[in-house]
């Protein structure tokens, strides 16, 4: 029996030493023929063993007439997606690794595919390193499994057997965690959503009912809870805790964490939390750290099991804390730049500006409107935030223009015109290097298109105009109304409104029109002062 377990231990530990994948078959499932070149490429400079199919149906057949070591496929396939492909896979071959390939990874995904028997996941675009990682990592995986079969019917002990293959399983849950969380971190998102991504992930690798994170105060002393799940929302509102009070705060204090049976030490904040104010027997408190400094802490209380929270929870919580607080931190220094990035193009919209008093604060004014008439007609966060920056910049190619164009007290010729309908261009080409999403260069290109397909530059018209960009367009026109000009004075909102109304369904979209009639109606946007109106001209450019 010993000479049995001896020899299980020596398989089970093989050394990357001793382990080669050289030669393994794989089976590359994707429908986009590049895709599966990138990989192809890759995996033989490796010296794999490669095939390819083109979608699900077509991998089936191939499984069936030869032996592979692995499986690869993308998610996003016709005919059969890959969670189909996964599932029936696992149906007949359920030791064959399988490895998830996206162009679209979360953690939804991530975790879906995971739970349905994925191996691991990977990622577009691709890096050669993860690659060779993640395929060793599985083939090796595989290759302790059927190893451990083998010694199944060797040793004929189902009690060792099933030790083995709880920790093997263990290990692999462990894996798939910490590479679940790299996944996570390496997604662009916001810092609230990242906050609620850690709740959320933590409580998900440690099965726990409750968790929450509170930034640390150092001003004031205290904690602040910003994010939670498992908690009443009247729990969640306004939750502050001194610094040095109860468990968390004892953990930001000292900068070490805690889990049940580990009572920090002394004091009388101390005890008194943990005697009296802590009503959970299970709870993990984590320190989060920018630098050498404590700025948040998470806390895990009540795991579904009704078991303590352990070492491993604990060293997979720190893992994720480690690689959030490096996130939060690059989240920092990304909007420090980008905010000196705004700063430097608002100061320019504010010189172009200058140099015509009568659009003074225009592009600020048209920002304000489009943000008020987003909210009312249930735009999206996203869409809501592309205002800021290209609301700002929308007129920013008026830098190409004149200034004898631009302050002409009459109106244009037809070739000053020309020149007039090319800022939206240069104010395209302008912000183009600065990386802006499309909708937010589409607002600053596109915010003289008419509804009827007559404006410009490219002649849009209906539904090729997106909403935020009709929503700018709307909001330019009646600031231009309501302002100023070189040809004529400002006329009052209500004339505004009557010849945005006169224009809508051809030239500006009906629905943001009315919702504007709305805002005004309602003191939500108030216009500059206007001088009575003296003469009526077309609508400023």
């Amino acid at each position: 029996m010993r000479s049995g377990l001896d020899k299980l231990t020596a398989s089970v530990l093989i050394s990357d030493r001793a382990f080669s994948t050289r030669g393994a078959r794989l089976l590359i499932v994707d429908d986009n023929p590049e895709s599966r070149q990138t990989i192809r490429e890759i995996l033989e400079t490796l010296q794999y063993e490669i095939e390819e199919a083109e979608g699900g149906p077509e991998a089936l057949v191939l499984l069936r007439r030869r032996r592979f070591d692995a499986v690869l496929t993308d998610l996003m396939m016709p005919t059969m997606s890959g969670f189909e492909l996964l599932a029936a896979i696992k149906q007949s071959e359920p030791l064959l690794p399988v490895i998830v390939v996206t162009g679209f990874p979360s953690i939804n995904t991530a975790i879906e595919a995971m739970r349905q028997g994925a191996a691991d996941f990977l990622t577009k675009p691709f890096e050669i390193t993860l690659i060779d990682h993640v395929v060793k990592k599985v083939l090796r995986e595989r290759a302790l499994v059927i190893k451990n079969q083998q010694l199944q019917a060797e040793l004929n002990q189902k009690a060792v057997i099933e030790a083995l293959n709880r920790q093997l399983r263990e290990k692999v849950d462990e894996l798939t965690k910490l590479y679940a969380i790299s996944e996570i971190m390496s997604a662009t998102q916001s810092n609230d959503s990242l906050l609620n991504d850690i709740v959320r992930v933590a409580a998900e690798i440690t099965d726990c009912a409750r968790a929450s994170i509170m930034l640390v105060d150092h001003a004031r002393g205290e904690l602040v809870l910003r994010a939670a799940i498992g908690l009443p929302k009247e729990a969640m509102t306004g939750v502050r805790r001194r610094i040095g009070e109860g468990v968390a705060g004892q953990v930001a204090l000292t900068g070490r964490p805690c889990r049940a049976g580990q009572i920090l030490p002394s004091g009388p904040a101390a005890a008194g939390a943990t005697a009296h104010s802590y009503k959970y027997a299970s709870f993990l408190s984590i320190p989060l750290f920018v630098g050498e400094e404590v700025f948040a802490v998470l806390n895990l209380t009540e795991k579904h099991n009704g078991a303590d929270f352990t070492r491993k929870d604990e060293e997979l919580v720190d893992n994720l804390t480690r690689k959030a607080a490096m996130k939060l931190e690059n989240n920092a220094l990304y909007e420090g730049i980008y905010a000196n990035l705004l700063d430097t193009l608002r100061a320019l919209v504010t010189t172009i500006e200058a140099r015509d008093p009568y659009t003074r604060q225009h592009s600020q004014r048209v920002t304000e409107y489009a943000l008020t008439l987003g909210k009312l007609m249930g735009l999206g966060h996203e869409d809501l935030e592309t205002f800021g920056f290209a609301g700002i910049l929308h007129d920013i190619g008026k830098i190409g223009v004149q200034d004898r164009i631009l302050h002409k007290p009459g109106r244009l010729t037809d070739q000053e015109f020309d020149l007039i309908k090319r800022h939206p261009g240069i104010g395209e080409s302008i912000v183009m290097p600065l990386g802006l999403i499309e909708l937010e260069r589409s607002i600053i290109r596109h915010h003289h298109e008419r509804i009827d397909g007559r404006g410009y530059p490219d002649g849009l018209r209906g539904d090729q105009i997106p909403m935020p960009v009709r929503i700018v367009s709307v909001s330019d026109s009646f600031d231009a109304i309501t302002s100023d000009r070189p040809y004529r004075k400002a006329k009052t909102w209500t004339e505004a409104l009557d010849e945005l109304y006169r224009n809508a369904g051809t030239q500006f979209d009906a629905d943001v029109v009315r919702t504007l009639d709305q805002a005004l109606s309602q003191g939500l946007i108030v216009p500059p002062a206007s001088p009575p109106l003296e003469a009526e001209l077309p609508i400023a450019v």
